[in-house]
């Protein structure tokens, strides 16, 4: 038996191939389902606010957490996108998985991917669920060759009692939400912090004491409304947390079906000041924003299976989506 070492990742074989197949997977079925020109994401497609946010890291940060961006008392200018999970674009009162994806602007050092629109920018992709359905590569390819073969595919795949459990943590990752400033996000998968055996998970959590409720749920974007009235004349913040791995089997690398279980430490704060956010122009450049966890310092890698996976298909699903429809759109 081979004991696991802190923040070391074991990775499966075939998965390049597994990685090469989602990839085919999710073209094939983009093309299918949207007009030339208006291809959205995979996931994520509906955007509820872009929003401009300041993040500012902890003045008394101890000194095994610094490193790469965590600079204590650092702020930068930060782009988030808040949205729904789902590969559609549906009523806000439906159940779904949300996700907030932040990007700090001009950070300094070394990275291991660019964004090629916004340079030197540093991202975190979060979902408002601490797990994935998914614990490994080969699990993903499944459920998203699954997903992008349409119905029959969804049912042939629900059939098979081997998946059953993967569509259990998916039901329990869909839920209703009233105003998304309101809620907790998980990173769910780990990245390096600094050293080879430190691994952290992220998460933000709410700080907001006054959050607007909605009045009209039967508004199909009545997530966009609440949030845009909390703006009027409200800063909203959040608490920007690591989780430490401190044991490499109870808390793996490599599965991202296992939820961590250390104490959340907060390394910075999250400050989203009154704008204007519901407008043409902010909505565009929103959905034309790139999030990958590779646009990142090399202090702060990504670890694990799914992780190495999103590297090349986020860049590659990314290029083809904005470059088909920049191209149409001319």
């Amino acid at each position: 038996m081979t004991i696991k070492e802190l923040g070391k990742e074991y990775p499966e074989p075939n998965e390049a191939k597994d990685t090469e197949e989602i990839i085919n997977a999710v073209k094939k079925r983009l093309v299918r389902d949207y007009p030339p020109g208006k291809i959205l994401r995979q996931f994520h497609a509906k955007m509820h606010a872009c929003v401009k946010a300041t993040f500012t890291v902890e003045s008394n940060l101890p000194e095994k957490f610094q490193y790469g961006f965590l600079v204590p008392g650092k702020s930068y200018e930060a782009w988030i996108r808040y949205s729904n999970g789902s590969d559609k674009v549906a009523i806000d009162k439906k159940a779904d998985l949300r996700g907030m994806a932040v990007k700090l602007l001009n950070v300094n050092g070394e990275f291991i991917s660019n964004d090629t629109a916004l340079p030197q920018s540093q991202d975190f992709l979060l979902v408002t669920y601490p797990t994935l359905m998914s614990a490994t590569v080969s699990d993903f390819k499944k459920n998203i060759i699954a997903l992008c073969g349409g119905k029959s595919s969804l049912i042939l795949f629900a059939l098979n009692p081997v998946n059953w459990a993967a569509i259990v943590r998916t039901l329990r990752s869909l839920k209703k939400h009233d105003n998304l400033f309101a809620e907790q996000y998980w990173s769910v998968s780990p990245y390096r912090l600094g050293k080879p055996d430190q691994a952290v998970k992220y998460s933000v959590i709410p700080t907001t004491k006054k959050i607007s409720k909605p009045t009209d749920k039967n508004n199909s974007h009545f997530l966009r409304k609440v949030m845009q009235q909390n703006l009027e004349s409200t800063t909203v913040t959040f608490d920007f947390m690591i989780q430490v791995q401190e044991d490499a089997d109870k808390m793996p690398i490599e599965n991202t079906c296992v939820e961590w279980k250390s104490e959340f430490i907060k390394v910075a704060t999250i400050s989203i000041a009154p704008q204007n956010f519901d407008t043409p122009e902010r909505n565009s450049f929103g959905e034309n924003l790139s999030y990958s966890p590779w646009h990142c310092l090399k202090e702060h890698q990504p670890l694990g299976g799914v992780n190495r996976a999103r590297h090349a298909a986020y860049m590659e699903i990314a290029k083809f989506r904005l470059e088909n429809n920049k191209q149409l759109n001319k």
